[in-house]
């Protein structure tokens, strides 16, 4: 065996210091290339003291905001990272996070997992491929609950790993499988991404309850797709069925009734309206203290605080990228950044399906590099305007934006399942990674289908809502007009609306005076202005073409001035106010 192997295939110590000499010279070299460089050894720098994901997104934007914006002269100027946590308080959506976070962390402590297990069991083991089947279903179901995709893969796989193996499925299947079914945490709600998207990109004006409803159709999708896999694993593999038993499943059922009635009361009771998405996520938290503790009798009620402090910790960390993030999106905002990607985009002249290819390939390098929180505050702000340009629904942007962080997730190098994974299985990071392999080409079919057919989540979210569209672009319309216009025209105006002169051909006529030389015609401002200025009435009637006597006097008849129907001319009304 060579040393390279004998260390792991890592840097020999020589390599090692040479590495580290090579990004001190990067570090101290950068900032001569003027802001930009400044700013890469900013970042670099970082990296290489290790610095945490978001105290470095902070980091970034305080650098940028010194060196770019106007008016940014010393830290004392930056007040808007003050607003930005003002404004994350007065948004009542993002109590939801934190409430969720924590009813998920206290059931991935509890049975629920299991009782899940033993329930899909029953219900669908005895198909080819039953068993496996059941893991992806009970990941599903346990992803309703949690919302968390590292919880997920944890709370199923320590307990279907096993029973997975055990039953004659290879380890390298039934680890890439409990690994990728567990990544649907993130897609099937409650999700906690689907409750930051909306704050992130306000601007849309997206309901957290939409996004929601939006999930369903991509979840099932993805979770069909793996679940078909295992079926034909389970025919060409000729896999081990259990026996099915009625009386089997009634016991699971009722074992696990209150595990399998959660998603059932926090995502009915939304979409009834009972309690909105903040009222559900403490609904949720009062509901997993009572289950596990006082039904299950999992927990302990001391354990609790322990829970919640620990929750606390990760959602502080979450609570500075988000302030961060806003803050980095301000400053895009203030450079003009999203309107110049906005104009190259529509430079380059691509076809929807084009940039929505782009877009993919995009999402899915940044899911490789960043987590999902991260990724969708820094990107987000970005993105968003260009696709709302292209005409994309920003619902389906979202959806879009989670299912391809999603498949982040298991992608190296800082994909979160693999080290989870690499942990619970006890395997190298590189078993994980070919474990995995199949399923995301599995994944990204299921990608191309939420890509390119829209009502798979816009559709069917707009139907579980009630609503056949939502979001998008008014289709303009001609003002409608009164009925009484609607039936017959103006006075001595043609019924065809194609005979209607135009503003500009009645200005012209006005000036030319045609319309005053017509028998009947109508006489312009200036004639009238003259006319009254010579003393002439210019509502008297004109004499003929034979040079007759006008056929009425200058001076109204008393009859004429007693008529109510009588209107006066200028000059009767000049005459009048001198009276």
């Amino acid at each position: 065996m060579t040393e390279a192997g004998q260390q792991g295939g890592g840097l020999s110590p020589r390599g090692k210091t040479i590495a580290f000499f090579v990004l001190l010279g990067l570090v101290l070299g950068l900032p001569w290339l003027g802001k930009a460089g400044i700013l890469l050894a900013i970042i670099l720098g970082c990296a290489v003291l290790g610095v945490p994901l978001f105290a470095l997104i902070g980091i970034v934007t305080i650098t940028c905001f010194l060196l770019w914006a106007e008016g940014m002269d010393s830290l004392n100027d930056l007040t808007i990272l003050v607003e930005r946590i003002r404004t994350l308080a007065d948004n009542n959506t993002l109590l939801a996070v934190p409430l969720f976070m924590l009813s998920g962390a206290i059931m991935a402590r509890g049975e629920i997992s299991k009782r899940l297990i033993d329930f899909s069991k029953a219900l669908i083991g005895w198909i080819p491929g039953g068993l496996a089947v059941s893991g992806v279903v009970a990941c599903m179901l346990f992803a309703a609950i949690s919302g968390s995709s590292p919880a997920t893969v944890v709370a199923i796989g320590a307990m279907m790993g096993p029973t997975l193996v055990a039953n004659g499925y290879q380890e390298r299947f039934t680890h890439g499988l409990l690994t990728s079914s567990g990544s649907l945490g993130i897609l099937i709600p409650p999700s906690i991404p689907m409750i930051l998207y909306p704050l992130v990109n306000q601007s849309a004006g997206i309901e957290t309850e939409r996004l929601f409803a939006a999930g369903f159709g991509p979840g099932l999708v993805i979770g069909g797709i793996l679940a078909g896999f295992c079926v034909y694993r389970g025919v060409v593999g000729k896999s081990k069925r259990e026996v099915f038993e009625l009386r089997t499943l009634g016991t699971s059922f009722v074992d696990g009734f209150w595990s399998i009635m959660f998603p059932v009361v926090i995502l009915g009771g939304i979409y009834t309206g009972f309690f909105t998405v903040v009222e559900a996520s403490a609904v949720s938290v009062i509901y997993a203290v009572v289950v596990e503790i006082w039904i299950h009798r999992a927990l302990r009620t001391r354990e609790v605080p322990k829970i919640v402090a620990e929750t606390g910790i990760i959602l502080g960390s979450l609570l500075v990228i988000m302030v961060a993030a806003l803050s980095f999106s301000e400053f895009l905002e203030d450079q003009q950044i999203p309107q110049a990607a906005v104009a190259w985009i529509h430079s380059m002249d691509l076809e929807p399906w084009q940039f929505l290819l782009a877009l993919n390939v995009l999402l899915l390098m940044v899911g490789m590099l960043m987590d999902i929180l991260s990724a969708m505050f820094v990107f987000v702000p970005l993105l968003a305007p260009i696709a709302a340009s292209m005409g994309v629904d920003p619902m389906h942007f979202g959806i879009i934006f989670i299912v391809n962080l999603e498949i982040g997730y298991l992608t190296p190098p800082v994909g979160l399942n693999l080290f989870v994974a690499s942990t619970l299985f006890d395997k190298p990071l590189g078993h994980m990674i070919r474990s995995v392999g199949p399923f995301i080409v599995l994944m990204l079919a299921g990608l191309a289908v939420i890509t390119y057919v829209p009502g798979v989540s816009v559709g069917l979210g707009n139907w579980i809502i009630g609503e056949e569209t939502r979001g998008a672009a008014p289709t303009p319309t001609e003002p409608a007009l009164p009925e009484a216009l609607d039936d017959e025209p103006l006075g001595d105006e043609p019924a065809d609306p194609e005979g209607m002169q135009s503003l500009e051909e009645m200005m012209q006529e006005a000036e030319e005076g045609g319309a005053g030389e017509d028998e009947g015609g109508v006489l312009s401002m200036e004639e009238m202005m003259q006319m009254a200025e010579e003393g002439e009435d210019p509502d008297a009637p004109a004499e003929d073409d034979e040079g007759d006597e006008p056929l009425d006097t200058d001076e109204p008849t008393p009859e004429e001035l007693e008529d109510p129907d009588h209107v006066m001319s200028l000059e009767e009304m000049m005459e009048a106010a001198g009276d």
